[in-house]
């Protein structure tokens, strides 16, 4: 089938090699749509999908695995679509509907603070699952036999991160359902500009250049300081609260270039050793006070025992406004000092010493990590060796400009969160000695080798 074979209207104006998801829709349930960046999954996904409800009443959900906002979603994708076409829908602050047809189109995560939610699915006419790649088996396993209606059609578009993907793997060899795999250069639509990023990429790291660009599942590579499988392990066995633990730590990142975001990630404690990752957020740095305002209410609504906050470069103006201006003491500075060889033989800053204490819970399973963009940023994470031969992670400046990546401040903010626990260990600690002397349960922190 060729777009000279088929005509189609302007809104429909695909790549040639997702043309079956329009003339075979009635033959498959399932579109399983993946690949690099720049094939324009999400795009002939999005314009499939406005088309339909223009034509049909229809109940249409689109989600993702979690969402902490809309913005999170494929609305703002939708909206630009729908202006572009002056299309005639209403436009909502949380949902889409079709003036004429009554389609709605709603947006939702599927798991919400570890709870699955999926009410109201049965009546579903499409489904759109976009960033596939973060939904877990567990999900799948839920979310699936709810979707009841007869003639549902269930779209996954997705750039999968490790070879046995639990929707490539469920669905790419079902006979209800349509795979196709595209990259950049299957798009006649693709722009010069992101061509040249391709090109870029592909010249500073080939194994990138394969997942980004070409779709190939993550490769580990060896300076790497994170595997996506051992942290999307984390998430499986998650411990409950027991009693007399669940206080929470936060580790607050001010973005300090260009294209930088400030960032937050809470964690609680879960029992002895445990720990969950609970909330993550971003934001653009917009001036001081805003800032600052957004870290004190963050900690206040997350109700936060004690924070970290970046101290270096312009992340002194908040951490100096809570402490002097207002009096806070719950909010420490979080510098990255050098270490000298003789207090550290293997590490050789405090990020760096920090980020292998959060490996050490991670490679132990003492954390469950939820956010799927934190995840993604620790995998980026590389280190090398300073000329002590101590390890030193990758400064984010030449990350960015050498390697192209996104900087990765959440997962600074997790390790800024993660270097609290020493203190909290050593509070309780004391606690527990301070108890009756018949009490003889040896600690459960030496047990583990944790001091």
């Amino acid at each position: 089938m060729t777009l000279t074979s088929v005509t189609v209207p302007e809104i429909l104006n695909i790549p040639e090699k997702l043309i079956p998801i329009l003339t075979e829709t009635n033959k498959y349930r399932y579109f399983l749509i993946e690949g690099g960046r720049g094939g324009g999954k999400s795009q002939a996904v999005g314009r499939f999908i406005l088309y339909l409800a223009e034509k049909l009443k229809l109940r249409i959900v689109c989600g993702r695995e979690t969402q902490n906002s809309i913005t999170e979603s494929v609305y703002s994708l939708l909206t630009d679509l729908i202006q572009q076409y002056n299309l005639y829908f209403d436009v909502q602050a949380s949902k889409i509907i079709h003036r004429d047809t009554g389609t709605t189109i709603n947006f939702r995560g599927f798991r919400e603070q570890g709870r699955f939610n999926i009410q109201g699915m049965e009546a579903i006419s499409v489904v759109w699952i976009d960033e596939a790649q973060a939904i877990t088996k567990q999900t799948l396993d839920v979310l699936i036999p709810t979707i009841r209606k007869e003639k549902a059609k269930v779209f996954f578009t997705m750039n999968r991160h490790i070879e046995k993907d639990p929707v490539f793997e469920a669905f790419r060899h079902r006979e209800d359902c349509l795979h196709i795999h595209l990259n950049y250069v299957d798009n006649p639509f693709c722009t010069q500009a992101l061509i040249r990023e391709a090109e870029e990429c592909k010249k500073i790291s080939e194994d990138d250049y394969n997942h980004i660009w070409l779709g190939q599942p993550l490769t580990r590579t060896e300076d790497a300081l994170f595997g996506y499988q051992e942290l999307k392990d984390t998430q499986i066995n998650k411990h409950t609260l027991h009693p007399g633990y669940g206080i929470k730590l936060a580790g607050f990142d001010v973005a300090r270039f260009g294209g930088d975001k400030c960032a937050a990630v809470t964690i609680q404690q879960m029992g002895a050793l445990h720990w969950e990752q609970i909330f993550a957020d971003e934001w653009d740095h917009k001036d001081l006070n805003y800032t600052t305002g957004r870290i004190l209410m963050t900690a206040t609504e997350q109700d936060v025992l004690k924070s970290k906050v970046d101290e270096d470069g312009i992340g002194a103006g908040p951490l100096d406004t809570l402490n002097k201006g207002r009096g806070l003491e719950n909010f420490e500075g979080f510098k990255n000092t050098p270490i000298s060889y003789k207090n550290d033989r293997y590490y050789a800053n405090q990020r760096t010493l920090n980020a292998y204490k959060l490996k050490n819970m991670v490679t132990k399973g003492w954390i469950a990590i939820n956010n799927e963009k934190l995840v993604e940023q620790l995998c980026t994470l590389r280190f090398t060796f300073d000329h002590l031969q101590r390890r030193i992670l990758i400064p984010k400046d030449v990350m960015k400009n050498k390697f192209k990546t996104p900087s990765p401040d959440l997962a600074d903010a997790l390790i800024m969160a993660v270097s609290l626990i020493g203190n909290v260990k050593a509070k309780q600690e004391e606690q527990y000695r301070s108890m009756p002397t018949h009490y003889t349960e040896e600690n459960l922190f030496n047990l583990a080798g944790l001091r």
